[in-house]
């Protein structure tokens, strides 16, 4: 991995700065595999060197791979008092030594957030694949023909590290993480050769979104009682559904916990606002009603309670089966 590629100021993995930058630099990296990301991060460039080093042969047959956190070393930040106080260290500490890593293949379709620019610094690229599909390539393309073009995508997780800047809102909103989506759903008609019928590269990525950037951001709206701005978000989400097909809409399951469970829980924090609870019960009529029925189930599987009381809101127009929820389960 060479410095210059450390250097790269974050370049998303997308844009055509990312793309060019690739292309311009390829020849001059005296590398086996590079990665875009900035000095800040030597340490988790100096983890994956080290896995690359321990296991070769996890690492030769696949053209990029994509590193994440160790389920394990989780659960050992989880049984921390004080997260903030794990240091980061360059070597890997929870890896088994007789026993080798797990190796899990993906494609683009199942993991089409590898598009984002804050996955640059997670994402392993075989230089000499890079090189022949340059050379292969004389008009500029796009990171998606990138990854649509490799042999094999290969996930590891294995990576230590605390992720300083989980979830930072404070210079996005949801107008523009929605627009996020639609430009990369966009691109993908334009550059894949497979059937989207399925729609696996629209709801993957979606429901990304709204695991790590809209559920949370939701949620934080509400915890800090801010409940004008949570109340303009939910709106711009409803519209959002309501634009999009059934089909798209039963598959986001995600929406699951941010926007059935925890609005439940956070009753106590928004039952007054009348704005919010007239766009909350729009917003749940819409849900279920372009949601199927095994959509449904998965919601009462994990979120039983919660799924029936909003259901139940949804069907007579009333937030009394949400109160009554709030008051028997959450109030403890």
């Amino acid at each position: 991995m060479d410095d210059e590629a450390r250097e790269n100021n974050g370049m998303g993995s997308d844009d055509a700065g990312c793309w060019k930058y690739l292309k311009e630099h390829i020849n001059v990296i005296d590398a086996d595999f590079l990665v875009l990301c900035t000095e800040s991060r030597r340490k988790l460039l100096s983890q994956m060197i080290d896995y690359i080093n321990r296991f070769p042969g996890k690492i030769e047959e696949a053209d990029v791979h994509i590193f994440s956190q160790n389920p394990v070393f989780l659960q050992y930040m989880r049984k921390l008092s004080d997260e903030a106080s794990y240091e980061m260290t360059e070597e890997l500490l929870f890896l088994d030594e007789g026993k080798e890593p797990s190796v899990s293949s993906t494609y683009l379709e199942n993991d089409p957030h590898i598009l984002l620019q804050e996955m640059a610094p997670y994402i392993l690229y075989k230089k000499s694949f890079l090189e022949n599909y340059f050379e292969e390539k004389g008009e500029e393309e796009g990171m998606i023909d990138i990854f649509q073009h490799a042999n094999a995508i290969w996930k590891h997780r294995v990576l230590e590290e605390v992720e300083e800047n989980e979830n930072n809102f404070d210079d996005i909103g949801i107008e523009e993480i929605l627009s996020c989506w639609k430009h990369y759903r966009s691109k993908e008609e334009v550059y894949t050769s497979l059937n989207l019928e399925l729609q696996d590269f629209d709801k993957n990525f979606l429901n990304y979104l709204i695991r790590n950037k809209l559920g949370p951001c939701f949620q934080k709206l509400q915890i800090e009682k801010d409940i004008t701005s949570a109340t303009r978000a939910l709106v711009y989400f409803t519209e959002f559904l309501e634009s999009e097909d059934k089909k798209l809409i039963s598959g986001l399951v995600s929406i699951g916990y941010f926007y059935i469970q925890n609005p439940i829980e956070n009753y106590a924090l928004w039952h007054t606002d009348k704005k919010f609870s007239e766009t909350y019960i729009a917003f749940l009529k819409i849900l279920f009603n372009k949601s199927h029925y095994q959509t449904k189930q998965y919601y009462l599987k994990y979120y039983r309670r919660a799924t029936n009381a909003a259901y139940k809101a949804a069907g007579l127009n009333s937030l009394k089966p949400v109160a009554k929820c709030y008051k028997l389960y959450y109030t403890h």
